[in-house]
């Protein structure tokens, strides 16, 4: 009777999922076609807004936000172990959802200032050095960032490989795109199914992160490269997990190659290494290191400044989404008639002591190994998860909800870590309001556990 309840459950969950999927995918399309139309009317070359009514944005929003809520309801009724079923079953059963975000147009202008990229690729023009702006495109109007590529050398490939099928016309170039990013998250729930295959969970684990309304929206239908770094971060942990040293090293700078997240990840590898005092694997490490660094410099960054190009320099001084966001807006809120300077000169203490927030915990993660007995990969994998997910939160005043997105990983591959699957879904699964808000009820999680620590620890004594 319980397994007829909950099938009928999975049924309505099902239909609505459906309807809300088709009427979302339905509304990007009409917007799609009369922004078009309009960019591609504009002579002067210059940005045109998308979402110029905000009521047309915070429809969409409430609409995603529905089928994240579908989603959750959807996770407790079948939160019980699956029969064992193959990896192609799975994808067919989820084959609707996959076609529907990749039919849906992007919500977001970042996957044509990919194709751009790809474009001044394909006339010889460094993107590292020569930003957007300095090449005109059939893209041109709809670019909101005119800066030179924050997203390295790997990334650009596919971009110049998409940039191919602009001649033919642009939608295709950015089509082809998402076809690339559809390929890779059925790549990355591949790899998660093939890692579980041990695990009585795994079906369960690969659907989740199959059809993920978060997953679809921000690296399927808005096509962002964080689905490569998802792929980067799933594959460096089955390497740690398989103690194959040297590919993680090796897939970590392909990351870094992609966008510069993977950085961080690197201290915390080799800090592991030396610990275990696996000399010669360090060695090679450093050595493979040394020639991607110089690869990539005769390649493709060949001066200082295209460096500095793929820390984001555009957005240096900005706020959105963050802490730091919020903490402006509520300074600036007129019932306090905060000068200001006075705002300015708040901000000024509050952002080092968030930034040395997230330094302490980044040191205290990375000489972990020398504190815990029987530290191993598993535990490396999920601290690379923590590290992440606390520079989101703390050290990121410019955050944009997409950048979560590679954290679900972690969490198909670590899903006994309760406490990280639990703050990871808090800070991932509620849409940003662009104003930090989103980011409360994670931080909350983070202060709790925080908190129940010191009370164990007090007991304890």
């Amino acid at each position: 009777m319980n397994n007829s309840h909950n099938i009928k459950k999975n049924q309505i969950l099902l239909g609505l999922a459906i309807v809300l999927s088709l009427i979302l995918c339905g509304e990007l399309a009409l917007r799609a076609y009369s922004y078009n139309l309009h960019a591609l009317a504009n002579s002067t070359g210059e940005y045109i807004p998308d979402f110029s009514n905000p009521f047309d944005r915070r429809r969409t929003v409430t609409e995603y936000f529905c089928l994240n809520i579908i989603y959750i309801l959807w996770l407790i009724i079948n939160k019980n172990q699956k029969p064992d079923i193959n990896f192609i079953k799975i994808l067919r059963n989820s084959l609707f959802f996959l076609l529907i975000a990749f039919i849906s147009y992007p919500t977001t202008t970042d996957i044509n200032l990919y194709v751009h990229y790809g474009l001044m690729n394909l006339n010889g023009i460094n993107p590292f050095i020569n930003p957007a702006s300095a090449f005109t495109s059939k893209l041109s109007s709809f670019l909101d960032w005119k800066q030179t590529s924050t997203y390295g050398p790997v990334s650009q490939i596919f971009f110049t490989f998409s940039a191919i099928f602009v001649a033919i016309t642009p939608s295709l170039g950015i089509y082809v795109f998402k076809l690339i990013c559809l390929l890779f998250h059925i790549l990355n729930a591949y790899l998660i199914w093939q890692h579980l295959k041990s695990s009585p969970h795994k079906v369960n684990i690969t659907i989740a992160y199959l059809v993920n309304p978060f997953l679809l929206y921000e690296q399927v239908i808005n096509g962002h490269v964080d689905v490569f770094i998802s792929t980067v971060l799933i594959i460096l942990i089955i390497c740690l997990k398989n103690r194959n040293y040297l590919a993680a090293i090796v897939t970590t700078w392909i990351g870094f190659l992609i966008k510069t997240l993977p950085v961080i990840w690197l201290p915390l590898i080799f800090v592991y290494l030396i610990k275990q005092k696996r000399w010669k694997t360090l060695f090679n490490a450093i050595c493979i290191s040394l020639g991607i660094i110089l690869a990539a410099y005769f390649i493709a960054l060949p001066t200082v400044d295209a460096w500095k190009s793929l820390s984001n320099p555009g957005v240096e001084g900005q706020t959105f989404g963050s802490l730091y966001a919020l903490f402006k807006k509520i300074i600036n809120l007129k019932p306090l008639h905060f000068s200001l300077s006075l705002q300015e000169n708040l901000y000024s203490i509050f952002k080092p002591i968030m930034f040395s927030i997230f330094l302490v915990s980044y040191l205290i993660i990375l000489v972990k190994p020398y504190f815990k007995k029987n530290y191993s990969e598993t535990d490396l994998s999920i601290n690379i998860g923590w590290i992440t997910l606390i520079l989101f939160i703390f050290a990121a005043p410019w955050y944009c909800s997409w950048y979560s997105s590679v954290l679900l990983g972690v969490v198909a591959l670590n899903i006994h870590s309760k406490r990280f699957v639990i703050t990871t879904i808090l800070f991932s699964l509620i849409p940003t309001a662009g104003v930090g808000v989103t980011v409360l009820p994670a931080l909350a999680a983070i202060l709790f556990w925080f908190a129940r620590d010191i009370q164990a620890q007090k007991k304890l004594v």
